[in-house]
């Protein structure tokens, strides 16, 4: 009995250390990359406002036109994005520094969770800036929102299968 507790052991950490070296792999080039691709552009959003700013005439210039409640929800959704990336980021920046793999995987397991964080804030931060900007037309503000926000259905689709490869 007790060397089959031990086999169980020896297979379950045995497919740990593999599930850590694929994760050290693979990992820090690609989330570097996505994390700042999604701070970039976030950041890019956040200095092009949906729908421009008050011209020199106007009562506050230089502020944004739109002040709807979807463009409130944007610039809140767009700076929880850029915060979540823009840490991925830095932490990216530091793992290379910890001397034990242990701390390295777990870093890369937050970073990953902060990608997917930052992810799904930019595709609400999308859907709102184009609710905001397309208003006018409710017909294709709501296809747009419908559209955009398949993405989180989409993604519990694609967790649920790969949840069932493990």
């Amino acid at each position: 009995m007790k060397d089959k507790v031990d086999m169980a052991e020896e297979t379950g950490n045995k497919e740990v250390e593999e599930f850590h070296q694929r994760l050290e792999k693979a990992g820090p080039g690609t989330h570097l990359v996505v994390a700042t691709l999604i701070t970039t552009v976030t950041f890019v959003a956040s200095i092009t406002i949906p729908g421009g700013f008050v011209d020199n005439d106007g009562t506050y210039p230089g502020s944004p036109i739109l002040s709807s409640a979807a463009f409130v929800t944007f610039v809140i959704f767009n700076n929880i994005c850029l915060l979540f990336s823009s840490s991925a980021v830095l932490i990216h920046l530091l793992v290379a520094l910890l001397p034990r793999p242990e701390s390295r995987v777990m870093f890369l397991m937050v970073t990953w969770l902060f990608i997917l964080v930052a992810m799904v804030k930019m595709v609400v931060a999308f859907v709102t800036a184009s609710y905001a900007v397309l208003a006018h037309s409710i017909g294709l503000a709501i296809a747009s929102c419908v559209i955009g926000s398949s993405f989180i259905p989409m993604l519990f689709i694609i967790f649920v299968k790969f949840y069932s490869y493990f």
